[in-house]
């Protein structure tokens, strides 16, 4: 029984058991932090993403709000072209070179574009510019701020694409801007929009 109890001589771990287990554990680590930033950061895209969705879906009403404004504005002023009947208006603006395409507002070299043109008076909100549709439209969904502006195409009047009503289209591209009320997203579209009006 005595050679039972006697224990075999104990040799010292020098520390190789903790060391080789923190490095593992400092591994793992990083591993979860890696993972945790690429999701995270995949779900802040995917965010931005559908706000930036929502942001065009209501840029499309606020297209249909700026289009039967301009039909409005044409028609109350005897069915003339813009450049007549939007006289003095804030969001219809005569881009100084009308020989070339305008650039659409927002981008390259006019990047700070909507945050200074209501100052400049070449732009305005699309509540102001549908304010002269009756009945009135309803409003854009809170927090939004959309700003518009209506500038004439490089396009020639067309006699025929109105029909064989003796009007003539005249081609206008509508630039809209809306942004979320925190800023992170906002889309700018631009649409081409016909507006016939009588040849004579």
């Amino acid at each position: 029984m005595a050679a039972l109890n006697r224990r075999a001589p104990h040799k010292p771990q020098q520390g190789f058991v903790l060391l080789l287990t923190l490095i593992t554990l400092l591994v793992l680590l990083f591993g979860v932090l890696f993972t945790m930033r690429g999701t995270l950061l995949q779900t802040a895209m995917t965010g931005n993403t559908l706000q930036r969705q929502k942001d065009v879906q209501a840029s499309d009403l606020a297209l249909r709000q700026v289009q039967q404004a301009i039909i409005q504005t044409a028609n109350s002023a005897g069915d003339v072209p813009l450049e007549i009947a939007a006289t003095g208006k804030a969001w219809f603006y005569i881009p100084p070179n009308t020989g070339s395409v305008w650039p659409v507002p927002g981008t390259g070299t006019a990047a700070a574009y909507w945050q200074s043109c209501q100052g400049s008076g070449t732009c305005d909100t699309v509540a102001n510019v549908a304010s002269v549709i009756s009945p009135a439209p309803p409003p854009l969904a809170d927090g939004y701020t959309a700003l518009v502006t209506v500038v004439p195409t490089n396009q020639p009047t067309d006699a025929y694409s109105c029909g064989n009503t003796g009007f003539t289209a005249t081609y206008y591209d509508i630039f809209l801007h809306l942004q979320e009320a925190n800023a992170t997203t906002a889309a700018t579209t631009e649409t081409v929009f016909k507006l016939c009006t009588p040849a004579s």
